[in-house]
Parts: C-alpha cells; sequence; structure tokens
C-alpha cells in the first residue's frame, strides 16, 4: 500500500543535504512509501539528482504558495524538518497529519532528531551518510591546464567576516602554487579578482558568474577544497572529495601547512582536517 510523505525542508542549506539521509531511509524502510520534498527554488539545486525522491516542489518565499497544489495531490504525512512559527499557518491549511521536528533540544544531533521526527514510522539510520550526486555543469568553463587537476578555494563564510585576512588568503595561494578555482557569491568577486592579479598563480575567479549547482559539480570534479562554509565542507564530504575548513585566526606557520596540504592533494591521499 503506498504512503505518500511530503518533507518541508528549512531555509538551511546544510540542513537539506543532512535530510538526504531520511528521505534515502525513509524510501528503503518503509513499504510503498513515495517520498517529496518541498524546498525553497533557491536550494532545489541540492536534491535535484536524488534518486530517492519522487518528486520535488518548489516555492519562492513561502510554502503556502503550494498549498492548494498539494491539497490536490493529497499527501499521507507531512514530515516538518523545518518547525517554525512561520510554517503553522501553511500546515493548517493543508490538513495532512504532521510530524515536526524538535527545536527546542540543540543537544541532540540534527539527524537524530529528523529520525527522531519519524519515529512512529520505525525508519532508523542506516549509517551510509548524506547523498549528493553532482551534475556535470560548469567544467567547460575552465582553462585547459585545470583539467590536468586543481583545487577549489571557497570564498564563502558563516560568520560575518572570514576568519583570516584578504592578505592572508593571497599569501595562501601563492604558496599553494596550483591550479586553484576562487568559488563564492558577487561580494566576493573584488578578493576574487585581486587574488588572480596579485598572485601570478594560475587562478580561476568564478565569484558570482556560476550557480550554487555548477560550484558543487567543480568541487566534484577537483583535487580538494579549502573552505570557510560548513555547506561546501559537508558537500565536499558528502562527495568524497578532500577538504579543509578555516574556523578561526591561524598564524604564518597554519598558513603554511594548510597551503602543504593543499599542494599534497596532487600526489597523495590525505584526509580532510579543519584549523
Amino acid at each position: 500500500m503506498e504512503a505518500r510523505f511530503i518533507i518541508l525542508h528549512s531555509d538551511d542549506p546544510s540542513e537539506i543535504l543532512l535530510a538526504t539521509t531520511l528521505i534515502r531511509c525513509l524510501k528503503t524502510q518503509v513499504e510503498g512509501a513515495l517520498v517529496y520534498s518541498v524546498v525553497k527554488e533557491t536550494y532545489k539545486w541540492l536534491l535535484e539528482s536524488n534518486p530517492y525522491l519522487d518528486d520535488i516542489f518548489v516555492f519562492q518565499d513561502n510554502p503556502k504558495e503550494l498549498v492548494d497544489i498539494l491539497k490536490d495531490f493529497l499527501p499521507d504525512y507531512l514530515i516538518d524538518l523545518d518547525g517554525g512559527r512561520e510554517v503553522r499557518r501553511f500546515k493548517n491549511r493543508l490538513k495532512v497529519l504532521d510530524f515536526t521536528i524538535n527545536r527546542r533540544n540543540p543537544v541532540d544531533q540534527w539527524t537524530e532528531r529528523a529520525f527522531g521526527t519519524c519515529a512512529l514510522f520505525d525508519v532508523q539510520d542506516d549509517g551510509k551518510g548524506q547523498q549528493f550526486v553532482p551534475v556535470n555543469k560548469g567544467l567547460d568553463m575552465l582553462p585547459s591546464e585545470f583539467l590536468k587537476g586543481f583545487i577549489v578555494l571557497s570564498l564563502d563564510h558563516n560568520a560575518k567576516e572570514r576568519p583570516i585576512s584578504d592578505d592572508q588568503i593571497i599569501e595562501l595561494v601563492v604558496m599553494t602554487e596550483k591550479p586553484i578555482v576562487v568559488t563564492g557569491n558577487s561580494f566576493n568577486r573584488d578578493l576574487a579578482n585581486r587574488i588572480s592579479q596579485s598572485t601570478g598563480c594560475a587562478v580561476f575567479p568564478t565569484c558570482g558568474d556560476i550557480t550554487d549547482s555548477q560550484i558543487a559539480s567543480i568541487i566534484g570534479s577537483s583535487k580538494g577544497v579549502v573552505v570557510f562554509d560548513s555547506l561546501w565542507y559537508n558537500l565536499a564530504d558528502t562527495i568524497g572529495v578532500k577538504k579543509l575548513i578555516i574556523t578561526g585566526k591561524i598564524d604564518l606557520e597554519k598558513l603554511k601547512s594548510t597551503a602543504l596540504w593543499a599542494r599534497s592533494l596532487f600526489d597523495t591521499n590525505d584526509a580532510g582536517n579543519s584549523i
């Protein structure tokens, strides 16, 4: 017998990526499960290649845009992984039995709370981790010399400002001495251009020119990534790319060790780290 699950995601891309474990386990462990995601258009790329989703419903600003469509769709259950007050009206209008993630217990890991939301269905974490398959997009824009191997430097960051200065980033690139694709949003473009112009190295700035999906594809084809942002760190981990995240202030010696780690990716299989 079919059971239609609608999963409502939050606007946190890291949580959407984490939720792919639950999506897989619902699909494979609940007999007759049909699994659908409701997600903001901005983050659809994180789920569009997921083999365990039967479909994706996207909204622009608020999930209430989809109320009439989902009512006609006749879902059986709503798994609310957002848990915010602003989605209550959406759920009330949808009138489907819903299960909401516990946002009041930050001690538990998010994945544990997500699976706890589905306790009624006896869904267990299979231990296989997150699911993401990058779509080959944007690789044809890279210079030919980069096809022999490159690393990615992401300028996106979680905090109000990056933990190291622009000058330190430039120094890191100079010491790395390997082809580097610099990614980030349009606000990072000036720094990306400065890196390219100041280092004399093989640097290809893409900030503001490519989509997040294209960034994911480039990361998937790279030898490794240096990041300041947990999303790109987790995504690299999910697709098996070597990664290093810089989370705090670093001195010259740690900057050198970061450059050595990046250079080593061209001839070793060193695991990812954090600094």
